[in-house]
C-alpha cells in the first residue's frame, strides 16, 4: 500500500514559525488571540500571538525582549518525520484492510512462480499423449454418432428418435471419458505441486464433504433417492478459517427422465460455536420442494426482505436465530455468490458449528487439460486460479473471519 507523500503542503516537515512579539509602548494593551492562524504551520512571515493566561503579565517597559510563556492551551510540538510516517502508515492501515490485498496478491505470485518453475516442464511431457488422445477421441465419438445415425434411417417411431439419442449421448460420453481420464492423470502429477502456493491447501480425490454429510445439512431435496458423483476437492485453511470443498452432482432418473437435482460446488466453513438450530435456504425454481423440511420439523421463517422471499425459501429449527443469522448485510452477500460464480443460484444451510454454502454452477469447474487446446494453455489455469480465489473471497465477502459476530 501506497502511503501518501508529505510533500503536499507545507513541505516535507511540519514548521511552526513563532516569532518574538515587538516591543509594545506601555500605553497599549497587548492583543492575545485564542486562534494560532493556519498561515503560521504553512511557513507564514506573520508572527503568532501566544495568548497568555490571567496570572501571567508581561511588563513591556521592563524589557524590550518578550520570552514566550506557556499558553493555557499546550501548542503541539512539531513531530519527528518517522513518527509522522509510523501515523500515517496507522492511518492507512486502518483506512484498508491490507491482509486482504496480501493474500491475493501473494497467492497470485506464488502460484504463477509454481506454474511456470514446476507444472509448465511436466505438462510440456504429455503433450504428445494428448494429440494421440484427441484423435481416439475424434474417432470413437464419430463412430457413434454414425450408428445413431444409421439406426435412425432403419427405424420408425419413438426407436428412431432413441436411437439418435444413444448415439450422440455415446459421442458425448466418450469423449468425456476420454478427456476426463486424461484430466485426472495430469491432475494427480500437478495438483500436489501447484497447491503448495497456497499454504495449508490440498487437492484431494475423495471428498472431505461427502453425501453422508450433505444429506444432514438438508441443502437438497430428494438426495436419499438420487445418484451422487463427486469430482474435484480441496481443504484447507484461509485466515485460521477452516475450509473444504466438493464439486458434486446430484441425478434423479436416468435417460430423458433424468433430472440434475444440483451441480456445482458444496463449500463448508467451519464456525467459533455451534449453531442452536438448524437454518436451510433454497432458491425456489431450482427446488421448490420442501416437504423433507417440514418433516424434519423446520418451520417457514417469514423474512421482512420481500424480494428475497420471492425467490427463495427459509425454514428453520429455531425462529430467532435465523432472523439474527439472515440479516439485510448477510442476504445481499449471499445473492452475490451467483454473480461471482456465474452460477444460476445458490443453497445456504447453517448446521452445527458450520456454514454450507451450495452455488449451483452447470458449467465443470476446476477442468483442465481440454484436448483441443495445448496443455501448456495458460487460460486453464487463470480460470483455476480465479475459481479457487472466488470460494477464498467467501470468508471475506461473509467477514467470517470476524465469526459473523457470534
Amino acid at each position: 500500500m501506497t502511503i501518501p507523500s508529505l510533500d503536499g503542503n507545507g513541505g516535507n516537515t511540519f514548521n511552526v514559525n513563532i516569532k518574538p512579539l515587538n516591543p509594545v509602548p506601555p500605553q497599549e494593551p497587548i492583543v492575545t488571540p485564542n486562534v494560532i492562524p493556519d498561515d503560521a504551520s504553512a511557513g507564514s512571515d506573520l508572527p503568532v500571538d501566544i495568548n497568555l493566561s490571567d496570572g501571567d503579565a508581561v511588563d513591556a517597559q521592563a524589557s524590550s525582549k518578550v520570552t514566550p510563556i506557556q499558553d493555557s492551551a499546550p501548542v503541539q510540538q512539531p513531530q519527528p518525520q518517522d513518527q509522522i510516517q509510523d501515523s500515517l502508515q496507522m492511518q492507512a492501515n486502518n483506512s484498508k484492510p491490507v491482509e486482504d490485498e496480501y493474500s491475493i496478491k501473494q497467492f497470485r505470485k506464488d502460484y504463477q512462480l509454481r506454474l511456470e518453475k514446476d507444472v509448465m516442464p511436466i505438462l510440456n511431457a504429455y503433450e504428445k499423449e494428448r494429440k494421440t488422445r484427441l484423435m481416439w477421441a475424434l474417432i470413437g465419438s464419430t463412430i457413434c454418432v454414425i450408428i445413431g445415425l444409421v439406426l435412425f434411417m432403419n427405424l420408425e417411431g419413438r426407436a428412431a428418435g432413441d436411437s439418435l439419442v444413444v448415439g450422440f449421448g455415446g459421442a458425448f460420453g466418450f469423449w468425456m471419458f476420454i478427456k476426463k481420464s486424461f484430466e485426472k492423470k495430469i491432475k494427480r502429477l500437478i495438483m500436489p505441486t501447484l497447491m503448495k502456493a497456497m499454504h495449508g491447501f490440498k487437492w484431494l480425490e475423495n471428498p472431505l464433504v461427502g453425501h453422508q454429510e450433505i444429506k444432514k445439512t438438508m441443502l437438497f431435496a430428494n438426495v436419499d433417492r438420487a445418484a451422487a458423483s463427486f469430482d474435484d476437492c480441496f481443504s484447507g485453511e484461509y485466515r485460521k478459517v477452516p475450509i473444504a470443498i466438493s464439486e458434486c452432482e446430484y441425478t434423479i432418473g436416468s435417460g430423458r427422465s433424468k433430472k440434475t437435482l444440483f451441480k456445482g460446488v458444496v463449500i463448508r466453513i467451519k464456525m467459533n460455536k455451534n449453531f442452536e438450530g438448524m437454518t436451510v435456504v433454497r432458491p425456489k425454481y431450482l427446488n421448490s420442494d420442501v416437504r423433507d423440511l417440514k418433516k424434519a420439523k423446520l418451520d417457514e421463517v417469514k423474512l421482512e426482505d420481500t424480494e428475497f422471499c420471492k425467490d427463495y425459501v427459509v425454514y428453520s429449527t429455531d425462529q430467532i436465530e435465523s432472523r439474527y443469522l439472515l440479516t439485510t448485510a448477510f442476504i445481499q452477500r449471499f445473492k452475490d455468490i451467483s454473480m461471482a460464480f456465474f452460477a444460476r443460484d445458490a443453497f445456504c444451510s447453517f448446521c452445527n458449528d458450520a456454514v454450507y454454502i451450495a452455488p449451483y454452477c452447470s458449467k465443470d469447474l476446476f477442468a483442465l487439460c481440454s484436448l483441443t487446446k495445448p496443455l501448456a494453455n495458460k487460460e486453464q489455469f487463470e480460470e483455476l486460479f480465479n475459481e479457487i480465489v472466488s470460494i477464498l473471497q467467501l470468508v471475506d465477502h461473509f467477514k467470517l473471519d470476524k465469526k459473523l459476530g457470534l
